[in-house]
């Protein structure tokens, strides 16, 4: 006969409580441990797809060169090589490349609004409120923009200097330097979603010394605003009434229009048939992943090469 022992039980439940702490610990310890391992992969391969799609994209640039090195500089049409989209081409299992190549240089050029000594460029100025008047767009925009760049104090009419941006959410002050990125016009107030993608397709933000726009890549609506400043030629819009369909056709058989810049000095000062500026769009894809290089392209003589590249977007 087994002599009782007080607190047996107790002891037992103790023992049992101990064994299964012990065990949620482990469990625990051990989904730590391989949510840890799995996060660390997980960061390794995004790390190796993030390197592998810019080694891809610089390849796309270099190819990019390549095409415009040989292109004929002196004139720049839609008939011309680099403007074919390449690709989509899967270069290995499970991963794309595309590109498409465009003529930075047929948008109307922001920059160029000031000359260096923050000074309004007035023929430049003409050509924008033209562009906004064509696009249904309220001249305010322009001296918002002269202001959003220009180094003084002194608004403009319609326009807004640190004071006005003071007031925004959050508060900030005005660039006070010329645009990096057309992105940047969304910094002007009351400049919604809907505007900024109604003016954006024609406009751009390169160096103030590409101060001529190329009339055979042009769209119809900048093509017609640079008459703004012609004296000769009819002040109605006259290229933004062709369709895209019919601009294209006209296209098809080289620079279009060959006169525009022909119309008076003051137009052609503004104007020419080739570009140096080109943007560089490139999609790689790996898996389920896809990584967007924006690059912009510059030719000089024989040398073409990238002097900007920005992710995601332009």
């Amino acid at each position: 006969m087994s002599a009782f022992r007080p607190g047996g039980r107790a002891e037992r439940g103790v023992a049992l409580i101990s064994a299964m702490i012990v065990v949620a610990l482990a469990t625990v310890i051990a989904a730590t441990l391989f949510f840890d391992s799995a996060m660390a992969a997980r960061r390794s391969a995004s790390s190796f797809s993030m390197e592998q799609a810019i080694q891809l994209a610089q390849g796309a640039e270099a190819l990019a060169s390549y095409v415009l090195e040989q292109d004929d500089a002196s004139q720049d049409t839609a008939r011309e090589e680099w403007t074919n989209p390449y690709g989509p081409v899967e270069v290995a299992p499970e991963v794309a490349l595309e590109a498409l190549l465009t003529d930075e240089q047929a948008k109307f050029n922001l920059n160029t609004l000031l000359y260096k000594d923050g000074s309004i460029n007035e023929p430049a100025m003409t050509v924008f409120l033209k562009l906004l008047q064509l696009l249904e767009m309220e001249s305010r925009w322009a001296d918002l923009l002269v202001d959003w760049m220009d180094p003084d104090t002194n608004t403009q009419n319609s326009g807004g200097e640190d004071s006005l941006y003071a007031s925004q959410v959050p508060a900030h002050r005005t660039g006070n330097a010329m645009l990096a990125s057309v992105s940047e016009l969304q910094q002007l107030p009351g400049m919604n979603r809907e505007l900024y993608l109604r003016l954006s397709p024609h406009v751009t933000a390169l160096p103030p010394e590409a101060n001529k726009v190329n009339v055979c890549m042009a769209d119809g609506l900048v093509l017609d605003a640079l008459t703004a400043v012609s004296t000769k030629h009819a002040k109605d819009t006259e290229f933004s009434r062709m369709t895209p369909e019919a601009l294209a056709t006209a296209r098809a058989r080289g620079c279009f229009p060959t006169t525009l810049a022909d119309s008076d000095a003051e137009v052609k000062k503004l104007t020419s048939e080739g570009t140096q500026y080109f943007r560089l769009r490139t999609w790689v894809r790996i898996g389920t992943a896809q990584f967007a290089l924006y690059s912009l392209m510059y030719r000089e003589a024989d040398v073409v090469r990238p002097i900007s590249r920005t992710f995601g977007t332009e």
